[in-house]
């Protein structure tokens, strides 16, 4: 049976976690965890066995023990990545799944590549929607000709004003110093999925956009510091932090665990906990109040060298998580809304498109079979290259990001806000 450890026991570490052990235990073991929280050690460990002299506070402490297992999975902070998984390969792991982003420096993300060929490493990023039957599709429609020549893309991701504000107002993403920009943070899928549509390298990428909404000058009369600081009107505002993460039905049903747990670091938080963590945390503050920086709100056009425009848009302000995308080719063109997709091939019917083995849909569906695809590369399993996001892979989406950052600072004179 293969092993492999995990960095990092956020929700995408101990979800990853929760897949080899449920799908592939017979496969691959968890036989080692790393994270500077005593408390996710505490939480987690126990679950898979792990026995204490294989639970590591520091990455230091963890690669001094050198390759203690087949595999390696890092699944930290964006900012972290790129010196772990460098330390990794250093180490003498030669396979690793990386989270993305790969980094917000795309001169790390090149010395990356460059150090994984040489040292024979096999450097997998989890651009997880790559993998989903859904988007799969999509790819399956343009590769057979449906479209004919593709000329443009549309893409937009709808974030979700509460998903915007817990993440990139008052979260682990809201400043791009300590994390990357949001164009990179959230929408590192959208990019790599609107490259591999195109199938061509980016010729032309401009960009526009900016800190629009979550700032002081959009503070309402009567805001407080803190949504439970005696806040006038947070009985009207949509991101009252009392509504979003205890009484809200739509969070309780959907994220009640995972909110809870990034509220309070706790596996098991009481209502108490999470007031606690309401009024001194990160979580509890004023959307308009915070030190947040990254954009709300940003358009990117890539022109590619085949001669197919790009569009991408990311929207904070939609009631829901969903993406939408509209591809133009000359012979018809292709709609999709959140799951649905249909194809209008002129001159026919519009058809709506079947999508086979769409159960959960989206991200998780894209998470299960990257952990297929890793299990079976781990255990020497036939696995086509297709099949595998590598660092090669995930580059031309990053310089995208890079490029698209330059632009839209140049055009703000490199001011964050417009």
């Amino acid at each position: 049976m293969k092993t492999v450890s995990v960095i990092g026991l956020g929700n995408r570490g101990t979800e990853y976690m929760m897949f080899i052990h449920r799908l592939h235990r017979k496969k691959m073991k968890i036989i080692a965890v790393c994270d500077i929280r005593k408390q996710a050690l505490d939480d987690i460990a126990p679950k898979y066995a792990i026995p204490k002299d294989r639970q590591f506070l520091s990455t230091d402490e963890f690669f001094a023990n050198g390759v203690i297992s087949d595999a390696l999975i890092i699944t930290t902070q964006d900012a972290s990545h790129f010196q772990i998984t460098k330390d990794a390969i250093n180490t003498g792991y030669k396979i690793i799944l990386l989270e993305k982003p790969v980094s917000g420096n795309y001169d790390e993300c090149l010395e990356l590549h460059t150090l994984a060929r040489e040292k024979g490493v096999k450097l997998l990023v989890c651009h997880v929607l790559r993998y989903s039957n859904y988007f799969g599709k999509i790819k399956e429609i343009i590769r057979s000709g449906a479209l004919g020549d593709l000329i443009t893309i549309n893409h937009t991701e709808n974030v979700g004003y509460f998903h915007f504000a817990h993440s990139f107002v008052r979260g682990n993403w809201n400043k791009e110093e300590e994390s990357t920009p949001s164009i990179l943070a959230k929408c590192c899928h959208d990019l790599d999925l609107i490259q591999w549509y195109a199938n061509s390298k980016a010729k032309t990428v401009s960009s526009v956009g900016g800190l629009y909404y979550f700032n002081k000058q959009h503070a309402p009369e009567g805001a407080a510091p803190g949504c439970l600081d005696d806040c006038k009107v947070k009985d009207s505002c949509p991101y009252n932090a009392e509504n979003l993460y205890i009484k809200d039905p739509f969070w309780k049903a959907k994220f009640v665990k995972y909110m809870r747990r990034t509220l309070t670091g706790k596996t098991k938080s009481s209502k108490a906990d999470i007031y606690e963590a309401l009024r001194n945390g990160d979580y509890g503050k004023c959307v308009f109040l915070n030190d947040n920086n990254v954009c709300d709100s940003q358009i990117v056009h890539i022109g590619f060298e085949n001669g197919i425009n790009a569009v991408l848009t990311m929207n904070a302000f939609s009631n829901k998580m969903f993406r939408q995308l509209h591809i133009i080719g000359t012979k018809g063109e292709l709609i999709g809304y959140g799951t649905s997709l249909k194809l209008a091939v002129f001159g026919k019917p519009t058809k709506k498109v079947r999508i086979k083995g769409l159960k959960v849909g989206g991200h998780i569906e894209g998470d299960m079979r990257l952990i297929k695809s890793f299990v079976k590369l781990v255990n020497g399993e036939k696995v086509n290259d297709s099949d595998l996001t590598t660092i090669e892979a995930t580059l031309p989406s990053h310089e995208i990001a890079k490029r698209a950052e330059e632009s839209r600072k140049a055009t703000l004179g490199g001011e964050q806000n417009n």
